[in-house]
């Protein structure tokens, strides 16, 4: 009887380690440090999120239904939002979305340092930080 059952706990524990594993290859991972009411209107939340881009990584083409102020911790960014051009940003660089902005470019260009960002968010209170936008199968690069 303890064969079948330490047989059971061991594929069970290379399951979960696997799931976890799997969660830590992700390209892109985005940690929620902050989210409070925002003190004067009712309507907004204020978040502040950690964005890590791992090397060579890239996030979708995307729209924030709040602004977005961003700031680049570590690493490097290609950034690039509609109607302006592509920016290589720098570790202390700082790059800010208006809100409803089509975000185009979010890519980590480094092929092996991982790329950073802080970003403080003021949100609709309830909307999603962001929406995939959809028609982009490739990043335009200006």
């Amino acid at each position: 009887m303890k064969k079948p059952t330490q047989l059971i706990l061991a594929l069970l524990s290379f399951a979960f380690l696997g799931a976890a594993a799997a969660a830590d290859e992700a390209p892109v991972t985005i940690t929620e440090i902050f989210k409070r009411d925002h003190p004067e209107l009712a309507d907004k939340e204020v978040v502040v999120k950690k964005i890590v881009v791992k090397p060579g990584a890239e996030a979708p083409p995307h729209m924030h239904p709040g602004m977005v102020t961003g700031y680049v911790e570590a690493g490097t960014l290609e950034f690039q939002i509609k109607g302006e051009e592509l920016k290589v940003l720098k570790a202390g660089d700082i790059f800010f979305e208006p809100p409803g902005s089509h975000h185009l470019v979010a890519k980590n260009p480094d092929k092996s340092v991982t790329t950073i960002i802080i970003a403080f968010v003021v949100n609709p209170k309830g909307a999603p930080l962001s929406v995939p936008l959809e028609g982009h199968d490739a990043h335009p690069k200006k």
